[in-house]
């Protein structure tokens, strides 16, 4: 109730009467619910309206179309003709952008800003990326011996079976 009483405090209620009003509300599960979810999280509280089924879809349907953005660059470009890195560069770009979009139609849902919320979702996906291309490279570095070592072992395996 700590973080409540400073919210509500913060909405020019005295310490005290802050402490009153969250402690009369407490006891009332919903209310209490609702306005943590409305003003702590800026969430909106759920409606009888709402469908598990429909957010379910609209998350997978979100998840397809932002995962196939990187990629679309490479459907429409002919790989031998322009610079992988150009490419790359514009598929970050269109990247950037669909977070950003995910994070505006986020903002419908939420009492956050469209233009924080979006930054805040393309923030996000940089990060992972971030993260996702630093494990990459980690594990390269990790295997390489590995790697190596297996094929110096096929190509002596194979220069043994060609002479035998």
């Amino acid at each position: 109730a700590v973080v409540s009483t400073q919210s509500t405090g913060g909405r020019g209620m005295s310490q005290e009467d802050a402490e009153l009003v969250i402690g009369l509300t407490a006891k009332y599960k919903d209310v209490f619910c609702n306005e943590m979810m409305v003003h702590e999280l800026g969430l909106q509280p759920p409606s009888d309206e709402d469908s598990p089924v429909k957010n379910g879809l609209m998350t997978f349907l979100a998840f397809i179309v932002c995962g196939i953005v990187p990629i679309t660059v490479y459907f429409f470009v002919d790989l031998g003709s322009s610079s992988g890195d150009t490419n790359f560069y514009i598929s970050i770009g269109l990247t950037a952008i669909a977070l950003f979009s995910l994070g505006v139609l986020k903002s419908l849902a939420t009492y956050i800003s469209w233009y924080r919320s979006g930054f805040h979702i393309m923030a996000l996906g940089c990060i992972a990326a971030a993260a996702a291309y630093g494990i990459s490279v980690l594990a390269e570095w990790a295997t390489e011996d590995l790697r190596d070592d297996f094929c110096r072992n096929q190509t002596t395996n194979a220069t043994v079976q060609l002479f035998e």
